[in-house]
């Protein structure tokens, strides 16, 4: 599976869970993901699709481990 499709896939989960979102392109052109006040890359978007963990609490586990 293509990572466009798996990023494709992960937004059709946060729609499916009532998850409010939206994309945004940085300067360097990548697309970022705003989901819950958190920016995602698309990277980020699809490991936590992976893990199915595109939930509010899978969203804090994220941000604790990415502090860390």
């Amino acid at each position: 599976m293509s990572k466009r499709d798996e990023v494709s896939e992960a937004t059709a989960e946060l729609v499916k869970a009532g998850m409010a979102f939206m994309s945004e392109v940085g300067s360097d052109g990548r697309t970022f993901y705003i989901v819950d006040s958190i920016a995602l890359s698309e990277d980020d978007l699809v490991l936590l699709y992976r893990k199915r963990a595109l939930t509010p609490q899978g969203l804090r586990h994220y941000l604790v481990d990415r502090a860390a």
